[in-house]
Formats: structure tokens, C-alpha cells, sequence
């Protein structure tokens, strides 16, 4: 093969073809496309002119070249092993292990074929990949104008707004994480928030599941069923979503209604929404103190979400060597956690709404809270690693810092005169999962108030799909 041709496969090959499903400006476009193809084709221009490879090794540079640009065009990464992922966990500690090792019997596989096969079959492949490039190239599915993000006209005017925020992944007190001094002094904060604010809360409290759809299928059909899921929660057909909810029966109780919600779980599929805020990287621009909020950050997120191995590896390379950190679900709901908040602000001021429903991906892992709720990316590696003892502390550090920014929340409410505008409840899907038992898995946080309530502490053991379907039904 010649300069030329190899020139054009390396294009077609390593384009960056989702800076056209971004939202990204003129100058980021260019630099982009800059950045992922004038390095290789400089590379190329002297492996071709100085001739530094014998056939073998050029048959494998080529093989190289075919497999990225396989990968790049097709997602590899989302097609084979993300949706085997809880299998491939079983075999290899790292997820990374299997995808790396595909792309590895890839290019063996192409190396073989080109070595012994006609030298058409090479003109075969470029046509390959040229239709595949082409299609990507006009394919919006990955697009993001599909992460639904939407505000209604809406000329209401509530005087009281139901304020409803599901921390995910949070375990309530008296957990498996309650049991260490940081746990009890936990439990401590959360008590003094809740006597601050005069909530009525559960210190013995446990989720049906833990498991979030199961979970939350339920809380939201005022149902104390797991098996509801079956019924309302179904797979999304949108790329971005993983489930959507066909019956909602406590969004019925409500005209207009804003939702903030995350990729896990699509609330936003009934007429009564009126405003939906999927959290989204592509739009995303105010982080936390800690946060790498640069343009590497940023390009490389993005190219991992369009599901490449090659773009995996490189993600958590880059941020393995602190290069990056990574604005994607579910750290980015950390590094913009202050956001989440001012948003729900602005909602509650807005009048607008007689439901706010927030469900935000903290304190999930992976971690990203230091003891200064600063974020720190270095938090984010290496957690499947972690000992028991570690994951514990940590989760502490996590609950506390949920509870730190919920007190600047509900602060600046009291400040402007709208605290007692709300209905608000407060509470968590399941447990941490740090341990197989129900005061880790299952044992959530739950407390709401309004204008009448006052402190008090419920310490019987009861089920949070219980106590809202009390509450709501």
C-alpha cells in the first residue's frame, strides 16, 4: 500500500465523527479532528517514505489501523462487552481486561487474514469501512439532541411545591456504615439537619430492593411490590437511556411537574412533565472545586460515550495518569453536584411547578468526595480494589458531604423566604451494597417536612415504599 491509500484509510479510520453529534464549536470541531488524525498521519507519512517496517509488521500496522477504525465506527465497546459486563465481572476483576483482550484477537484475526488472503481482500475491508464511516457519519442516534432536555410553557403559579430528591445509592442511619465511629458521627450530622429543619424521619428504614429500577418502579407506583417492575419499567430504545417507566402513578397526582433525572432511569415519558433535565455532559459547565474542568476532559468524555474500546481505554488511562477527569454519569453528578441544587433553586422560586422530582447519582460509586466535599477525581480509580474497611470510610465521607450541601440548600431557602413553599422529601433508592446484608444493602435514608412538622425521630423498622405510599396515596 501506498502513502495515498494508507493516508485515506488512517482518515476514514480515526475521524472523529462524534465532534458532529456534540455540541461543540467551530474551533473545538477542528482542533478535535486535528488532534485524533494529523499525529497518526504524520506517523504514517514516515513509516511509508523510510519504509520502516518489513511486510509483517506493516501487515500488522495495517491490521492496527482496520481494527480502530472498526472500533471507532462501530462501538465495540457498547456492542460486546458493556451489555456482558456483571458476566465479565465474574471472570476478570478489571473491566477493562476483556475489551482490551478483543481488540488484541482482532488484530491477530486481521494480521492472519491479510497476511495469506489476496491483496484484494485489503480494498475489500476499505470498502467496509468506508460504508460504515459513511453511515456514522450521518447516524444521529448518538446525537446529543437525544438526552431529553426540554422546558414546556407554563403559566402556573403554585404556592406550595412537592419537592421529592432520591439520592442513589445511600445508606440510611443505623446501616452497615453507622457501625464505625465515622458512621456514628454521621448519623450525628444527620440528626442535628433534621432536628435544624424540624423533619420527621426514620432512623430504621429499608428499601424493598436493591436495585434501583425495582426500587423506584415501586416507590413510584405507591406500590411495596417488587415484582411492579415487570409491569412499568421496560428498556429504552433511546442509546443514552437504559429503562423508562410506562406508568407512573404518584407523577399522576400532579399538573406540572420538572424532573431531573439521569441515564439510568427515563421519568420523562408523560404529557404532565413540563420541564425534563437529563443530567448532560455535553452541556454541562460549572463543576466543583477539584473538578479538571478542561478541554481534554471534556473531548475524551465524549468520545468514550459513543461506546469504542479504544476510547474506554484511553478515558481511563488518561485519568489513571490524573490527565482528565470524566464529566460522564455517574461522577459527573459529583463534580456538578452545586449545579444540581441552584437548578432546584431556580425551579422553586419559579413557581412553576406543583412537583419537583430529582433523582441525582450521589453519592454512587465511584467515589468523589474528599473531606472538604472538594471533588477529587483520584477517588473515582480503582474502587472495585477497595477493602471493606476503605469502602466504608469512604461512603461516610459521601453521606456526610450529601448532607453538607443539603444544609447550604435548604439554607439559602430559609434566606429567601421559600423553605416553607415546599412539601420536601428526602431519601435514597437502596443501601450502599458494601456488604450482602439488608443494614448495608437495603437500608436507605428517608425525611420530609413541611411548614407543620416537627423533629421527630420514627425508630420502628419500616419500608420507605411503605411510608411513601402513605404519605401519597
Amino acid at each position: 500500500m501506498n502513502l495515498k491509500k494508507t493516508s485515506f484509510l488512517i482518515f476514514i479510520c480515526f475521524f472523529p465523527v462524534f465532534v458532529f453529534r456534540s455540541n461543540l464549536n467551530l474551533f473545538e470541531i477542528i482542533n478535535t479532528i486535528l488532534i485524533f488524525t494529523l499525529p497518526i498521519l504524520i506517523i504514517n507519512y514516515f513509516i511509508i517514505s523510510k519504509k520502516l517496517f518489513n511486510s509483517k509488521f506493516f501487515n500488522l500496522y495495517i491490521s492496527f489501523i482496520i481494527v480502530f477504525g472498526i472500533d471507532n465506527n462501530l462501538g465495540l465497546w457498547n456492542g460486546f462487552v458493556q451489555p456482558f459486563k456483571n458476566d465479565l465481572f465474574k471472570i476478570f476483576d478489571i473491566i477493562y481486561y476483556p475489551g482490551f483482550f478483543l481488540l488484541l484477537l482482532l488484530i491477530l484475526i486481521f494480521f492472519i487474514l491479510i497476511s495469506f488472503a489476496d491483496k484484494k481482500f485489503v480494498n475489500v475491508i476499505i470498502v467496509f469501512l468506508i460504508t460504515i464511516f459513511t453511515f456514522n457519519l450521518f447516524d444521529q442516534t448518538k446525537s446529543y439532541k437525544k438526552i431529553k432536555d426540554f422546558t414546556k410553557t407554563n403559566t402556573s403559579n403554585y404556592k406550595k411545591t412537592d419537592l421529592v430528591i432520591v439520592f442513589d445509592e445511600m445508606s440510611g442511619l443505623n446501616s452497615l456504615s453507622s457501625q464505625t465511629n465515622d458512621g456514628k458521627k454521621f448519623d450525628i450530622i444527620a440528626k442535628k439537619f433534621f432536628q435544624d429543619y424540624n423533619f420527621e424521619f426514620y432512623s430504621n428504614i429499608s428499601s424493598i430492593s436493591g436495585n434501583s429500577v425495582s426500587s423506584l418502579s415501586a416507590l413510584l407506583n405507591l406500590s411495596n411490590s417488587e415484582s411492579i417492575r415487570e409491569k412499568v419499567a421496560t428498556s429504552s430504545e433511546n442509546y443514552f437511556y437504559e429503562y423508562e417507566l410506562s406508568q407512573n402513578l404518584f407523577f399522576k397526582k400532579f399538573k406540572d411537574i420538572s424532573v431531573y433525572q439521569n441515564i439510568h432511569i427515563d421519568y420523562c415519558t408523560f404529557n404532565n412533565i413540563k420541564k425534563c433535565k437529563t443530567y448532560n455532559p455535553f452541556n454541562q459547565k460549572k463543576y466543583l472545586m477539584g473538578f479538571k474542568d478542561n478541554y481534554l476532559s471534556k473531548i475524551i468524555s465524549l468520545w468514550k460515550i459513543n461506546g469504542s474500546i479504544f476510547s474506554a481505554l484511553i478515558w481511563r488511562s488518561l485519568k489513571e495518569i490524573r490527565l482528565i477527569d470524566s464529566n460522564l454519569e455517574p461522577e459527573g453528578h459529583k463534580a456538578s453536584f452545586n449545579s444540581f441544587f441552584e437548578n432546584l433553586e431556580k425551579d422553586i422560586y419559579s413557581k412553576k411547578y406543583d412537583l419537583i422530582f430529582a433523582h441525582s447519582l450521589v453519592p454512587h460509586r465511584p467515589y468523589g468526595f474528599n473531606k472538604n466535599c472538594h471533588y477529587d477525581g483520584d477517588l473515582s480509580l480503582r474502587n472495585a480494589l477497595f477493602s471493606k474497611k476503605k469502602h466504608i470510610d469512604q461512603h461516610n465521607i459521601e453521606r456526610k458531604c450529601v448532607f453538607n450541601f443539603l444544609n447550604k440548600f435548604l439554607k439559602n431557602l430559609k434566606k429567601n423566604n421559600h423553605l416553607n413553599n415546599i412539601n420536601l422529601t428526602i431519601l435514597s433508592d437502596h443501601g450502599s451494597r458494601i456488604g450482602k446484608n439488608k443494614s448495608s444493602y437495603l437500608s436507605v435514608i428517608y425525611g420530609h417536612r413541611n411548614e407543620n412538622t416537627k423533629f421527630y425521630e420514627y425508630k420502628n423498622e419500616v419500608l420507605s415504599q411503605n411510608i411513601f405510599l402513605k404519605k401519597y396515596n
